[in-house]
């Protein structure tokens, strides 16, 4: 009897008749930082089991929604136009299934963990940080021009965006006038958050000193949190990413593809 082929032994290529053995795309992988998927593998079966846990389940007209919904999304109007997409992503239909099943699932976890109580009670405790405000700002190298700048803007009338256009060093916001659009009070600096909160539409506040340099930031308009539709749908991805962080905290993970030669 032949002996059994080691799962690190199967083929994973077959490049002009030499065959790749699946140990070695996965040491390729790894050697050029490709295993991002591993996390995500990881993630798909901690949420199955906490389905699994809950008693979630998906029913025949939900999984026959969940492919209708894929088909729609990715313009696959006939048969042959779904096996076609299948068979260039090299799945069967019935692992294709198997993955709208685990979507469904994780759909139905996710709204049984940030149901609307814990929504409403997170928007409570932390309606403060949930401020927001829409924000340009505009960085130079040093405190005199950023001082300079700013009397330009405050007592000559200067327009804010253009001076970024023309001045700031950040290459990412000088395009488009410095503009950074909505920043939670959360995710401002301690130095800057009260100056900001505490500015008029319109108004110009800094400099700050900066790690890059010197900062001036316009304040576009304040957004006092209101727990509509949008704050909503923030506050459950956060409710869900912290779920899922204290999960893979609380979890053996030990990846063993890379045990056998």
């Amino acid at each position: 009897m032949a002996a059994a082929t080691a799962p690190s032994d199967f083929p994973a290529l077959d490049v002009n008749g030499e065959i790749v053995p699946l140990a070695e795309a996965l040491r390729f992988a790894s050697f050029h930082g490709h295993l991002h998927f591993i996390d995500a593998l990881a993630d798909a079966v901690l949420v199955r089991q906490a389905a699994r846990s809950r008693g979630i389940t998906v029913s025949d007209d939900e999984l026959q929604q969940a492919a209708d919904t894929f088909r729609r999304a990715h313009d696959l109007e006939r048969e042959q136009d779904t096996l076609d997409w299948l068979a260039a992503r090299h799945l069967r239909v019935e692992a294709w299934e198997t993955l709208l099943e685990h979507e469904v699932c994780t759909r139905k976890l996710r709204e049984a963990i940030t149901n609307d109580g814990s929504v409403e009670q997170h928007f409570a405790q932390n309606r403060l940080s949930l401020d927001g405000v829409v924000l340009s700002h505009l960085l130079v190298a040093n405190e005199d021009l950023a001082r300079e700048l700013r009397a330009q803007i405050v007592d000559d009338g200067a327009d804010f965006h253009a001076l970024a256009r023309h001045h700031s060093s950040d290459e990412t916001s000088r395009p488009v006038g410095g503009y950074l659009g909505l920043v939670r009070r959360a995710e401002l600096e301690a130095t800057v958050e009260p100056a900001v909160f505490a500015a008029e539409s319109a108004e110009t506040v800094g400099p700050f000193a900066t790690d890059d340099g010197w900062r001036l930031i316009y304040v576009e308009a304040v957004r006092r949190a209101v727990l509509d539709a949008a704050t909503r749908e923030e506050i459950r991805s956060l409710l869900w990413s912290e779920w899922l962080g204290q999960e893979r905290r609380r979890a053996r993970i030990q990846v063993t593809m890379f045990e056998h030669p």
